[in-house]
């Protein structure tokens, strides 16, 4: 359609979430919302460049293909202006509705229209924010309902997944009854045999990749498995997985469910639920381990409980703050025990869980030398920090011309930006005025060489603001180098360094393992540490 001297290229957007496939509303189908939208756009002469449909999509957020589609045309200027039945069918929730409508569509100027509810962004509308917060209002409702609906079914112990947990499939005739899984459950006994035999979760994981069973989301098919070409596309087995099978009392055949919820009725993002909230349903299905053995197996993990590697976290120094220079996981420390005396060594976390398949190297090195070169390094940067540096002298040449609060300088510098634009304007539109004959060329430039003198005063006075304003940066430059000096003198003062101490002046130690030889790199947290060191190596 042409509008004066633009022409629309209109967007047909349709959508209808799962909540409206339950209302037996004619209205609201696909079907009735095309029809309403062509009938509007040939009355009114817009011509429809593309149709957009999300079928059984939410309108609690914009994660929908069809829509992103829509956005992508938008941005390569195939698309200026968007139709829809109503508001709801843009989107339920108010602050992101609001913004595509109030922001977005009006900063890439393309015109919105909403055909029931009589907006055109053309002419506007000063009840657009009850009728957002009408629909968002609505959306709270039906997400308060479905968690409802969803809790009552949890628990009387139906199964309201998506994907059955691994060794379990829906029942062809009941989707809310889980069967077993003939080939899945193998490998869940398998799990289980290999950890009663005395197998550590590390090993069952290696053994489990090395014989190429898919793990599960790549065996049941998930989305997420589409992706994965680890291992030949079988995936590599991870701890928390085998862990999760190990303890999950579904395989004793109780239903476990609400295990995690939504943070927010209008987000995906979902938070972990505490083990004693979760909704357990006994007897709910059949069995694939027997009580015994579960009861067994969980007795087992409390014993290889983690809580002696926790102690050794703390344990060494550099705990933490060591990187692989290959992969650039976190480098954790083995301890060896020998006839003499044990001796630790270095290895990549990430090569440990995965192995070869890691792609990474073991990265062993000796860990008692590592760490005492690095205090020995410390030390001697510690040395000639204190040597290079006076404070007392820093602080004493430094002078400043101004001493006011940064904050108000910056909101008075604001404030002279929007007096220098509003100068700008009142030029223009005097100029305008004197093209159109409103006033003489000599009353304009009366009126103008004023404002122009005025403006010329609030660049000069910016720029002194922002002198100011520079000066306050080199101020807090020497607060950083106060946090610096008083870093280096805790370390210097412990004659056993802690790791907290280390830990104020190291921001990483990463070991590169090029085979028969071992580089380390050290990065500081402050500036002059790393002069000094570059300076020293």
């Amino acid at each position: 359609m042409l509008m004066g001297n633009k022409i629309y290229n209109c967007a047909e957007y349709l959508r209808l979430s799962k909540e409206d496939l339950g209302k037996n509303d004619e209205s609201s189908s696909i079907q009735s919302q095309r029809l309403i939208i062509e009938a509007f756009a040939k009355h009114n002469n817009l011509k429809i460049a593309c149709e957009y449909v999300d079928d059984g999509y939410s309108g609690g957020n914009f994660d929908r293909p069809a829509f992103t589609r829509m956005i992508e045309d938008i941005e390569s200027g195939k698309i200026n202006c968007v139709i829809t039945k109503d508001l709801s069918r843009l989107g339920r929730e108010i602050y992101k509705t609001g913004n595509y409508i109030e922001e977005y569509f009006l900063e890439h100027d393309v015109r919105y229209i909403a055909i029931n509810d009589s907006y055109d962004s053309n002419i506007g509308d000063s009840m657009l924010g009850i009728r957002l917060g009408v629909n968002d209002l609505y959306l709270r409702d039906i997400s308060k309902k479905v968690r409802s609906s969803f809790r009552v079914k949890q628990e009387k112990g139906e199964y309201i997944g998506s994907f059955p947990c691994y060794g379990y499939v829906k029942d062809p005739e009941d989707k809310h009854k889980l069967i077993i899984d003939p080939e899945a459950s193998k490998i869940v006994k398998y799990i289980y045999q290999l950890f009663l035999e005395g197998l550590g979760v590390t090993r069952i994981c290696r053994k489990l990749t090395d014989e190429k069973i898919p793990i599960p989301i790549v065996y049941k098919k998930e989305p997420r498995g589409l992706a994965v070409t680890e291992n030949d596309g079988y995936g590599i087995w991870k701890n928390s997985t085998v862990r999760n099978i190990l303890k999950s009392q579904m395989y004793i055949g109780n239903m476990v469910q609400h295990t995690h919820e939504k943070i927010s009725y209008n987000q995906k993002k979902l938070k972990h639920i505490k083990e004693n909230d979760f909704i357990i349903v006994e007897n709910t299905h059949e069995a694939i381990i027997s009580k015994e053995d579960f009861e067994k197996v969980q007795e087992m993990l409390k014993q290889k409980s983690h809580t002696p590697k926790e102690r050794n976290f703390d344990r060494y120094l550099l705990s933490g703050m060591m990187f692989c220079g290959k992969c650039g996981h976190t480098l954790g420390v083995s301890e060896r025990k020998t006839k003499s005396k044990p001796s630790q060594y270095t290895h990549c976390n990430h090569y440990l869980r995965k192995g070869v398949q890691s792609g990474c190297t073991p990265n062993r090195l000796n860990y008692h030398l590592l760490e005492k070169d690095i205090i020995n390094f410390l030390n001697e940067i510690g040395e000639e920090f204190i040597k290079h540096y006076d404070i007392r002298n820093l602080v004493e040449d430094s002078v400043y011309v101004y001493n006011r609060d940064i904050e108000e300088m910056q909101k008075e510098l604001n404030q002279i930006d929007n007096n220098i634009q509003k100068k700008i304007n009142v030029i223009s539109n005097l100029y305008n005025d004197k093209l159109e004959g409103v006033i003489s060329d000599l009353v304009y430039k009366s009126l103008s060489g004023n404002h122009e003198k005025e403006l010329e005063q609030l660049k000069i006075k910016k720029q002194e603001i922002e002198n100011k304003l520079k000066i306050f940066s080199d101020k807090s430059k020497e607060k950083e180098f106060t946090k610096c000096r008083e870093a280096v003198e805790k370390f210097m003062k412990l004659k056993t360094p802690s790791r907290s101490t280390i830990k104020n002046l190291i921001s990483r130690i990463v070991v590169y393992d090029n085979g028969e030889s071992k580089e380390v790199k050290v990065f500081f947290k402050f500036k002059e540490l790393t002069n000094i060191a570059s300076k020293l190596i």
